[in-house]
């Protein structure tokens, strides 16, 4: 019973290890995805969220309304326009068959780049 307990245990301490682990925000780690932007809020703490036109997912900058930008002015900025992001591929215990709400790495509207977490 013992050692059905410690397997038990290393078995959740592994997720949740694997759970915490930052999300690799690399070029190589990215999926594009292009279309119209449908809305522009504010979600999570202080991200930008992005909803787009024909797309379940939602796509948001971490932190964005603290790093640079406004929620008004990115509503009217970038409502209605095309835009090419990536986000980051990743795949947590917490969820694992995977979010409707992506990192976004790179966010291009219009074809000018507004933000990169790329080097």
């Amino acid at each position: 019973m013992k050692k059905i307990l410690l397997i038990i245990g290393l078995i959740l301490l592994t997720l949740t290890l694997i759970g915490l682990k930052p999300i690799d925000t690399s070029k190589e780690n990215s999926v594009e995805v292009v279309g119209i932007i449908k809305s522009v809020s504010e979600g999570g703490v202080k991200d930008l969220v992005f909803e787009l036109e024909n797309d379940k997912i939602t796509y948001y900058i971490n932190r964005g309304l603290e790093n640079g930008f406004e929620l008004d002015t990115s509503k009217s900025n970038f409502v209605g326009k095309k835009v090419t992001l990536n986000y980051a591929k990743n795949w947590t215990p917490l969820a694992p068959f995977g979010t409707t709400c992506k990192h976004i790495t790179q966010i291009y509207i219009d074809n000018k780049e507004v933000y990169s977490e790329f080097k």
